[in-house]
């Protein structure tokens, strides 16, 4: 730890023990990347540089009817109808990153949602989201500590709870408690990640997994999309500054690793719990931890449970789960015990991990 006067600043690890995603918000289609068969790795175009080469090499027109072909695999177009070479493909790269068993060469292709990348390429995770798990944490212990769970969210369904109660305290001059502005986490900033290694970044399917163990309907292959992951075994580096002088001793490093703790606990005997693991599920370290990024779930991002207790939590989470699933079942949630009903696994060389566990040091 770093002090200048009421400036604390920590080293924060995250520890990815499964594939984790922060997605950009865009994706891939079959046609606009190249998987390499040869050596099991996809390859993302710089579309500057390759659109130059289709013309300065006249195939403009080739690759346009390549596009509206029914062919989907780019790299055999590239190298077997128009004889380019794998080294002269990777001068028109940006980046390329393992593909496991995401993709099947003797099947079609599928979309990939890809990772957030900086302006120069690089993968990295943004501060707001490790924030973002944090605040959900320490939220849930301030919920927990209160006691006062049982309450109601009908005339607001969206909300989770009521922000002003444990977050809106600073009381600020002028303005009121519902005001964002006198939120404690202001006290809190978490710098962008260190970059992320193209080497330690891979490609991972989708699974949603019953209760039972079984995948559902559909997904016994996997969803027709696959994800660009931070790999499990990666560390992730941040910089935590804890402004003392708005947190005034509320928010501690302490504070945030006995909530992670107690995010886990809770995670475990209130959700997970109630799923058998499907074949394949990888054993995780026994450690604290958070969840992260897409494929983490509702519950891992809502503080419904702990605000309106178990029993009202899980019928209100499965009325907002039917509205927005209508072909899902959720209906059914009550009998199993727990909603949402599935929980979402990413499947790599033949392993099936929960999205998104990570393990935190703060130092």
């Amino acid at each position: 730890m770093i002090q200048q006067d009421h400036l604390q600043i920590f080293d924060l690890t995250l520890n990815v023990w499964a594939p984790l995603f922060v997605g950009n918000g865009s994706s891939y289609t079959k046609k606009e990347y190249m998987y390499n068969t040869r050596n099991g790795k996809v390859s993302f175009l710089d579309e500057q540089k390759f659109f130059s080469f289709l013309v300065e090499h006249d195939l403009v027109d080739k690759y346009g009817q390549f596009m509206l072909s029914e062919q989907s695999n780019l790299w055999a177009f590239l190298t077997k109808d128009c004889g380019i070479s794998d080294a002269e493909l990777k001068t028109l790269t940006r980046y390329q990153i393992e593909v496991g068993d995401a993709l099947d060469a003797e099947h079609s292709l599928k979309e990939i949602h890809a990772f957030q990348r900086d302006a120069q390429g690089h993968a990295y995770i943004p501060g707001s989201s490790i924030k973002g798990a944090l605040r959900t944490a320490w939220l849930l212990n301030a919920v927990l500590a209160d006691r006062s769970t049982g309450h109601s969210l009908e005339q607001n369904r969206r909300a989770a709870f009521p922000e002003e109660t444990y977050v809106n305290q600073l009381h600020l001059h002028g303005s009121i408690a519902s005001d964002a502005v006198n939120s404690i986490f202001r006290g809190i900033q978490v710098s962008d990640s260190a970059p992320i290694p193209d080497a330690q970044m891979v490609l991972v399917g989708k699974f949603d997994a019953l209760v039972n163990g079984s995948f559902a309907k559909g997904s016994n292959r996997g969803i027709p999309m696959c994800r660009e992951c931070a790999a499990s075994g990666t560390k992730v580096r941040f910089k935590l500054t804890l402004d003392q002088s708005v947190l005034k001793g509320r928010i501690t490093k302490e504070s945030l690793l006995e909530a992670i703790q107690q995010f886990d606990t809770y995670y475990e005997q209130t959700y997970s719990r109630h799923f058998t693991p499907p074949r394949g599920a990888v054993n995780l370290p026994q450690q604290p931890h958070l969840i992260l990024g897409g494929g983490s779930g509702f519950f891992a991002k809502s503080l419904a449970y702990p605000y309106l207790g178990e029993e009202k939590g899980l019928r209100w989470t499965a009325e907002q789960m039917k509205q927005m699933f209508r072909n899902h079942k959720h209906e059914r949630d009550a009998e199993n015990g727990i909603s949402p009903h599935t929980m979402k696994y990413a499947r790599f060389r033949g392993r099936l991990y929960p999205y998104g566990y990570c393990g935190v040091s703060i130092l």
